[in-house]
């Protein structure tokens, strides 16, 4: 890596989260009234907040709650993710959509971009 690329990546304007930021976890959320696709950039080590024992003294894990808004309807779509205290991700939930895979998102960005082009 270079020096430029190193700047870039310092400043959050490096890979975007598809390889090599191994702080970043990529999202892909369906809005369940527009059907919708979003995809979201989590910062892992900034964005989960610190989960404690009953005592307070220790991390027990880590907690992200996130609202998304999808760019047809703008519906909220809030999002819970827990992690563990290496911050492995150990459950997840969303109300008002589903989350989907990568290879869906760029399925319905092509044929979005596709229609876009006809007459």
């Amino acid at each position: 890596m270079g020096l430029l690329d190193q700047i870039k990546a310092a400043l959050g304007f490096g890979g975007g989260g598809e390889r090599g930021d191994r702080n970043a976890m990529l999202l892909y959320v369906r809005c369940s009234r527009c059907g919708d696709i979003v995809r979201v950039r989590v910062n892992l080590a900034n964005e989960p907040a610190q989960d404690f024992d009953e005592g307070g003294d220790a991390v027990a894990g880590y907690t992200l709650r996130k609202t998304i808004v999808d760019s047809k309807c703008f519906r909220p779509i809030p999002l819970t993710i827990r992690f563990d205290g290496r911050r492995r991700e150990t459950g997840r939930e969303i109300d008002g959509g589903e989350f989907v895979t990568r290879e869906e998102h760029d399925a319905a960005r092509a044929a979005r971009t596709s229609g876009a082009d006809a007459p």
